[in-house]
């Protein structure tokens, strides 16, 4: 169900993992709680929620580029 979305708006290699982890990492950059952003994520310990965030991810250069997603810096 995803791919016909990003296919039509041109971005590679997109996978909904990748929607849950950019999501994640956007909330936090934005002041979001750790605690809110496990409830978000479902994950039932906090230690998860830390490692996944912990996970390098580029936000700047994340696969949104290509929708011309800004991030206020």
């Amino acid at each position: 169900m995803l791919e016909p979305s990003v296919a039509a708006i041109g971005v590679p290699h997109v996978a909904p993992h990748d929607l849950r982890r950019t999501t994640a990492k956007l909330c936090r950059a934005a002041g979001g709680e750790l605690e809110q952003i496990q409830l978000l994520l479902g994950h039932s310990s906090v230690q998860t929620t830390e490692h996944y965030l912990g996970t390098k991810q580029d936000l700047a250069h994340a696969p949104n580029d290509a929708i011309k997603l800004k991030l206020a810096v």
